[in-house]
């Protein structure tokens, strides 16, 4: 994905959110224009999921933008089994800070990992431009989530009955500008989806 891109993954648990997450990331490191910086924003400051990756800093809490402003460098903030429902207003801030502004503006490109399409802050949904979607439990949450990325919810629905019946079978839709493919399966395969007008 070009950089700076904001891209959501939705999954339940053990679906491989963060393997996927960490996928993306070291693709760009093959690439010519590496990433200079990575910043992990996770749930437990201990974690030790992220050390293979050599993160330039783990943090337990969404930072400050007044932090990040400074940045000069390629940066990439991964945000990983993180609690919003309960996040205090100065976090949400900074959250809403991090997706309009910082990102676009201060050479960051962002992914969040997360299990909850409807827990997720509005702010996210709306400047998101790539997710990654696992079949939910619930199909009004796939709904919802077709009506975000411009899909109907027979189309939505049709894919993971018919195209992405694999348990990790991910549908990716990137909305960047200029994509090469809007719709593709598993990142990788593109598909071409046609819905009725009706």
């Amino acid at each position: 994905f070009p950089h700076p891109y904001r891209c959501v993954i939705l999954g339940q648990v053990g679906l491989g959110k963060s393997t996927i997450a960490k996928n993306i990331f070291l693709r760009s490191q093959a690439g010519d224009y590496p990433f200079q910086e990575l910043i992990v924003i996770h749930g437990s400051d201990n974690t030790k999921e992220w050390d293979e990756m050599e993160p330039t800093m783990i943090l337990s809490d969404i930072p400050d933008p007044a932090d990040l402003t400074i940045n000069n460098k390629k940066s990439c903030i991964i945000i990983d089994d993180f609690e919003f429902t309960k996040l205090p207003k100065q976090s949400l801030k900074n959250l809403s800070s991090l997706f309009r502004f910082i990102s676009s503006h201060h050479n960051f490109s962002i992914i969040l990992c997360y299990q909850s399409f409807f827990e997720i802050p509005s702010i996210i949904k709306k400047c998101a431009n790539v997710f990654i979607i696992y079949k939910p439990n619930d199909l009004d949450e796939l709904a919802t989530i077709g009506r975000r990325v411009g899909l109907k919810k027979d189309a939505i629905c049709e894919l993971f009955n018919s195209v992405l019946t694999g348990k990790r079978d991910t549908l990716c839709v990137d909305l960047i500008e200029n994509s090469p493919a809007k719709f593709r399966k598993n990142l990788f395969t593109p598909l071409e989806i046609r819905q009725s007008n009706g």
